[in-house]
């Protein structure tokens, strides 16, 4: 991981490295690449049966695809796409930017999967299918409108980075932080746009390799200075978070 990473997710723009690459809307654009990323849905410029045939054309070529490591979806993903996606198993990481999806179920099928984003999908059922991934090291999960329950998370204890988000006018509902304690390997952790009723950050507290901190709410002073004391490796917290000018709140990580 850069430090870049460290400091803003594993799933940081950086262009020069191809991460992404360029995206590709047809089928025909693909050359055995190993980093792949895909715009085929919401093409004004395809009439409705255009754009239906792209998709079947997606959804067959993709289990084909047998070079792709890392996969990015950067137009809505459907079902039928993610389906199609989750059959191949080499693939190591998987950044899906919004979708329609309303089944995980596939994704056991991915058991080399490492990196695993899958923003806003509101449609989302359950993530019961996620205790397939065992050598899970990275999670962003985005307004999982019909999930509260994160506890099953617990039991990732190769995560290093995890990002629990709500989305753009929606808060992410959250019934405990409690299943964070087990997560010992973490060093980056990010809760943004949150609805919960505990908002205590003593939990964190427990996360000793902890690198980087955007907490969901607000933090004292005293808080920060706790922080500071449990988490010796802490070097990014956001200073809008915090009851204090930036010039108090830099001193204390110097």
């Amino acid at each position: 991981m850069t430090e870049k990473q460290i400091e803003n997710g594993f799933w940081l723009l950086d262009k020069k490295n191809e991460f992404p690459p360029d995206s590709i809307t047809y089928p025909t654009q693909y050359n055995g690449q190993t980093k792949l990323n895909i715009a085929c849905t919401q093409r004004s410029d395809l009439t409705p049966l255009q754009q239906k045939a792209l998709i079947k054309e997606w959804t067959e070529l993709l289990p084909t695809c047998k070079n792709v490591k890392l996969l990015w979806f950067t137009t809505t993903t459907l079902q039928a796409i993610f389906d199609s996606a989750c059959l191949l198993n080499n693939l190591v990481g998987l950044n899906i930017k919004n979708s329609s999806i309303k089944s995980l179920e596939n994704l056991s099928n991915l058991k080399n999967l490492k990196y695993l984003r899958i923003g806003d999908s509101p449609k989302i059922e359950s993530i019961e299918p996620l205790k397939a991934l065992t050598n899970l090291e990275v999670l962003v999960i985005e307004n999982f409108k019909n999930v509260s329950d994160f506890s099953l998370l617990k039991a990732f204890t190769n995560l290093k980075f995890l990002t629990i988000e709500g989305g753009m006018y929606k808060k992410q509902k959250v019934d405990s932080f409690d299943f964070l304690a087990d997560l010992k390997d973490l060093i980056y952790l990010s809760t943004t746009m949150i609805s919960t009723t505990n908002t205590r950050i003593d939990t964190v507290f427990k996360l000793k390799n902890l690198k980087t901190l955007n907490w969901a709410f607000d933090l004292t002073k005293s808080e920060v200075e706790k922080l500071k004391q449990e988490l010796p490796k802490l070097k990014y917290l956001p200073h809008r978070h915090v009851e204090s000018n930036l010039k108090k709140i830099k001193s204390l990580f110097r």
